[in-house]
């Protein structure tokens, strides 16, 4: 079974690419001193009260040997409700409604219902749609400004030292969220960059409503 990204987000397991956009051209990184660098994510990370988007995904080893490249959808709404939707040849359905979980393997016809972790901490795709206040206390933080093009770089690094994944980074343009990186402790990364993106836009209630079929075998978990 395919490892999706946004899973390999909600759950503390492994995660995972290319270095190449950890750098912007020849613009010159500024480092953003520990004090600032938190508060300067909660900012924008609160400009984000709801964002619908499509994705592309890759995930690479240690070797950076390619070992997933899909495509999607997803939505984010603040407390706690996001959909992600992976295209062909993954077909897979992760969504929350802010207190529960379901992954839904369309090949499979198998769902997995669970109690949605709200802590920031232990689910790091809760960035996007849970308390940015929580940041501090799970992770440290720290930030480069490239003033040539007005992009920040925020490197998230988990307090707990049980976390299965090491490095969390987001890339804001202009505000606005370009990609996101992880990297486990095995050197395997995944890498997601977002296109046609809406922000701060209404989102239908169910969207982040699973309806599903008599025939789909149902696994809940707590």
């Amino acid at each position: 079974m395919q490892t999706n990204f946004f899973l390999r987000l909600l759950q503390p397991v492994v995660f995972s690419l290319f270095l190449s956009w950890l750098t912007v051209a020849t613009a010159q990184a500024a480092d953003i001193s520990p004090e600032k660098a938190t508060p300067k994510l909660i900012e924008f990370l609160n400009g984000i009260q709801s964002m619908q988007a499509s994705f592309e995904q890759w995930v690479m080893d240690a070797k950076q040997n390619a070992l997933q490249n899909v495509t999607g959808e997803m939505w984010v709404q603040r407390p706690g409700q996001f959909r992600w939707d992976t295209a062909e040849p993954y077909p897979q359905t992760i969504v929350s409604d802010g207190s529960v979980l379901w992954i839904f393997d369309e090949d499979l016809e198998q769902a997995t219902k669970k109690t949605l972790d709200r802590q920031v901490g232990n689910t790091p795709a809760l960035l996007l749609s849970g308390d940015p206040a929580k940041i501090s206390e799970n992770f440290t933080v720290s930030a480069y400004h490239f003033d040539d093009t007005d992009e920040w770089r925020f490197d998230l690094r988990p307090k707990n030292k049980d976390a299965m994944f090491e490095l969390l980074r987001v890339h804001f343009y202009k505000k606005d969220l370009r990609d996101m990186y992880l990297e486990d402790s095995l050197g395997q990364t995944t890498r997601i960059e977002f296109k046609t993106k809406q922000k701060n836009q209404p989102i239908d209630a169910q969207t982040f409503e699973l309806d599903l079929d008599d025939s789909v075998d149902v696994i809940e978990e707590g």
